[in-house]
């Protein structure tokens, strides 16, 4: 439960409140991040590639394609390791 102050305080029978372990808050974090910087990384490789190749655009979408590939497989590891954290804390 948070309060007016923006702390968040324990809930009903000592329950501790979500998100509050910083190593999940990283875990997180690195979703938004990686749908950033996966494609971007994989377009301007693919420019390179263009660039050397004289392939104009088909590096760079293909590149662009790979990167968000690249992502969605990271998050999908992140969200099962996600998800077994959460159920080694609801073990007693």
């Amino acid at each position: 439960m948070k309060s007016f102050t923006g702390r968040a305080d324990a809930g009903p029978a000592g329950e501790r409140p979500q998100h509050e372990d910083p190593a999940e808050r990283g875990l997180l974090l690195a979703i938004p991040t990686l749908l950033i910087v996966s494609p971007l990384v994989g377009f301007f490789l693919g420019s390179l590639v263009d660039r050397w190749l004289k392939s104009s655009p088909w590096g760079s979408i293909i590149g662009l394609v790979m990167g968000f590939v690249a992502a969605g497989r990271e998050i999908q590891r992140i969200y099962r390791r996600y998800m077994a954290e959460e159920e080694r804390s609801r073990r007693p």
